[in-house]
């Protein structure tokens, strides 16, 4: 857990041994009463070292004593805010900070407080199932205390969202991501269903296009992408939920290329095209790794894919007769004392596949139709060469 709430407290404290670090944590849990922000704050920065020792970190106590300050610690500036006793010293971002420690630390605390029970001699206690009996200590009162909490998380989404559509900020657009996040995974828990917290599948869809398109906006592609291809396929179709998941995956791809890391392109995009076998863009992408890692010739069977999937589809038919006219170009380069008939025999066949596939690139967009003309002119012109009109 990063350290935060600078203005309210800045102490921390290094401590080596377990019974060192527990006794922080028994020390943060006398402050849980609290009513006062800057100790709760003051507390939660001391219990940090804590959350990070291997000695206590996986202990259910320490997160669980995390999440109390840090709820507390929101449920009262909320409250001063709300009657405004704050003097102005609180803002939605410290707040949004506060929430976002609460439920993250009751997350990692929930499941380290399930314990195998044992016997005296080191094996488990077994049900009458015959499956190791576990208990839990804290794991009721850390339901009880993110259920109260749930609707703000929401609600915590939706003001960094409009906070990070004003400032622009990628910090905005991460703390939004991460409200929309903590609020789909608490939403869609066994408890929340336990307590009769069962939100549509629709609005869970719209939920994850909010994550993801934060996300993109924050350029974390690694994780816009899942979010966004979530929403796709819980059937969210609004807000160009499409065309932004494209795009976050080909942001995506093309960080890995940039590391030559092919494999994990193909990762990404083999398991894109099982999601969405009908996507020309996705065997687009395919063929421009391929052709990246090997050559043209490896590229142009994802090239035609794509083109067969979209008969609209401009990139796709540029990427591939441009691949024909990059196939022709690489038998005038082998052989460059061929005669202009022994090219003709070799190039035409090319050409005549190129061509038709250019001129549609460009007829069917415009943005692509001055490129597709600069190579369709050098075809012609090496026609001509050839003496073909």
């Amino acid at each position: 857990m990063k350290k935060f709430f600078l203005l309210l407290a800045g102490v921390t404290m290094v401590a080596s041994s377990a019974m060192a670090q527990m006794s922080l944590v028994k020390e943060a849990e006398k402050v849980v009463g609290s009513n006062n922000p800057a100790e709760l704050a003051s507390a939660l920065e001391k219990l940090d070292p804590a959350l990070e020792n291997p000695e206590s970190k996986d202990n259910a106590q320490t997160w669980f004593t995390a999440g109390r300050l840090a709820f507390k610690l929101f449920d009262q500036m909320q409250a001063m805010k709300a009657v405004g006793q704050d003097g102005g010293m609180f803002n939605a971002q410290m707040m949004g900070e506060a929430l976002n420690a609460g439920f993250e630390a009751m997350f990692k605390a929930l499941p380290l407080d399930s314990v195998k029970e044992t016997n005296k001699d080191g094996s488990f206690k077994l049900d009458k199932n015959g499956n190791p009996k576990v208990k839990t200590k804290y794991s009721k009162d850390i339901i009880a205390a993110l259920l109260p909490h749930i609707a703000d998380m929401g609600n915590l989404g939706n003001t960094y969202l409009n906070a990070a559509q004003e400032s622009q900020k990628p910090e905005d657009w991460a703390n939004a991501a991460k409200a929309y996040g903590n609020y789909c995974e608490v939403v869609t828990s066994p408890f929340a269903h336990a307590n009769n917290i069962n939100l549509p599948d629709s609005t869970i869809a719209e939920l994850k296009f909010f994550q993801g398109y934060a996300f993109y906006n924050a350029k974390d592609f690694a994780n816009a992408y899942p979010a966004l291809a979530q929403a796709c396929k819980m059937g969210y179709t609004e807000n160009q939920v499409g065309a932004y998941a494209t795009s976050a995956l080909a942001n995506l791809v093309q960080s890995f290329l940039d590391k030559k890391d092919y494999a994990s392109a193909y990762k990404y995009i083999d398991a894109a095209i099982a999601r969405d076998g009908d996507n020309a863009t996705l065997y687009d992408m395919k063929g421009f790794t391929a052709e990246l890692e090997k050559d043209i010739n490896a590229a142009i069977p994802f090239y035609q894919k794509a083109v067969e999937i979209d008969g609209n589809y401009a990139q796709g038919f540029y990427d591939l007769g441009r691949c024909y006219y990059l196939q022709a170009q690489a038998i005038i380069d082998a052989d460059p004392n061929a005669t202009n008939a022994q090219l003709k025999e070799k190039l035409m066949p090319i050409y005549n596949k190129a061509l038709p596939l250019l001129e549609k690139a460009g007829q069917l967009n415009a943005d692509d139709a001055a490129k597709a003309k600069r190579v369709i002119d050098d075809i012609k012109y090496k026609m001509e060469l050839m003496g073909v009109k």
